[in-house]
């Protein structure tokens, strides 16, 4: 027997809150010990930069530290646990690591953890 719709939606929308509840109270484990390429848990490629990043705006370019920078048409933006986001997702000025492709586009965006973010 097939569910209403309107049920559906509401089981989603609990289980969605139950979910993200229990992923806010998550204790993890303490970070990796730093080294050449890693921050914290991740590891980020070599030649990455840090800067600050503004919610996308436009198609073709990406504002990081007040400086438009071209999108490269393969850009990924991974959030703090490593998932690839939709840029739409972005709300507000957000710590950020960065790569750019060999022709100067930003072609991955890493959104900081706070454990990132103080590390050098």
């Amino acid at each position: 027997m097939p569910v209403p719709a309107i049920i559906a939606s509401v089981i989603n929308s609990v289980v969605g809150s139950a979910v993200n509840t229990a992923m806010e109270n998550t204790v993890y484990a303490p970070p990796a010990p730093t080294e050449l390429g890693v921050v914290g848990a991740r590891a980020f490629p070599e030649g990455t930069k840090k800067g600050e990043m503004v919610p996308l705006q436009g198609v073709m370019e990406i504002l990081i530290d007040g400086k438009p920078l071209p999108r490269a048409p393969g850009l990924q933006i991974r959030n703090q646990q490593n998932l690839i986001v939709m840029p739409g997702t972005i709300q507000e000025k957000v710590p950020v690591r960065y790569q750019l492709d060999p022709s100067g586009a930003v072609s991955r965006v890493w959104l900081l953890t706070r454990t990132e973010i103080a590390a050098p």
